[in-house]
């Protein structure tokens, strides 16, 4: 078994650690900008620049940045790991369901409650939150945040980086373009452009006034 860091000390942090802890994973400790007395007992390794002190080939780390939005450091914190050519580890709550026949690719994350269906793709670093739903053939680009309890009805496409909010809804077929962000409790019946924002039942797009 090979021991985990988290890089992150946050909410999300915690979440994972609660996590892989149920699933018997050993976590070493965490690095951050500063420690943070949340994390418990778990061991304070230093900021960032401790990552280079570390060995690959001793240790794999866990992604715990958590993600409101579209948000860049998460995948800068994925990035940089690969980079330094660390595995980043995937994490997959016990309570947690994963058909046999989806795919996750590295780093992803998928937590409590949370249901990955029959040949949904997930792919590098994206995030399927507690309670959320991501069914068959759907294909979950690499480090979007499938909020807590949203919905990706079968054959959905998000694309890199977007963000479906909390309870959002979407239905079959639909694509989500890549950095879009789906608002909170919408209901997605047509296609996201790139970069939009939509929100509402059913979702629109906001523009600037």
């Amino acid at each position: 078994m090979t021991d985990l860091v988290l890089l992150g000390g946050g909410g999300h942090a915690r979440s994972l650690l609660a996590a892989l802890r149920l699933g018997g994973e050993r976590v070493r400790g965490y690095i951050a900008p500063s420690s943070t007395p949340t994390m418990g007992e778990l061991a304070y390794l230093g900021g960032d620049e401790q990552l280079e002190t570390l060995s690959p080939d001793d240790v794999q780390v866990v992604n715990a940045v958590g993600m409101t939005g579209v948000s860049t450091t998460r995948r800068a914190v994925h990035v940089n790991a690969v980079r330094h050519g660390f595995t980043v580890a995937r994490v997959v709550h016990p309570h947690a369901f994963i058909d046999p026949a989806a795919r996750l690719g590295e780093g992803v994350q998928v937590l409590a409650g949370a249901i990955v269906n029959a040949a949904a793709d997930i792919r590098d670093g994206a995030l399927v939150n507690t309670g959320a739903i991501v069914e068959h053939d759907a294909v979950v680009e690499a480090h979007v945040h499938v909020a807590p309890g949203a919905i990706l009805s079968g054959g959905v496409r998000v694309g890199e980086g977007a963000h479906v909010g909390l309870g959002a809804r979407v239905i079959q077929g639909i694509t989500i373009g890549s950095r879009s962000v789906v608002g909170a409790g919408a209901v997605v019946v047509r296609d996201v452009r790139p970069g939009a924002t939509v929100v509402g039942v059913p979702a629109r797009e906001m523009t600037d006034r």
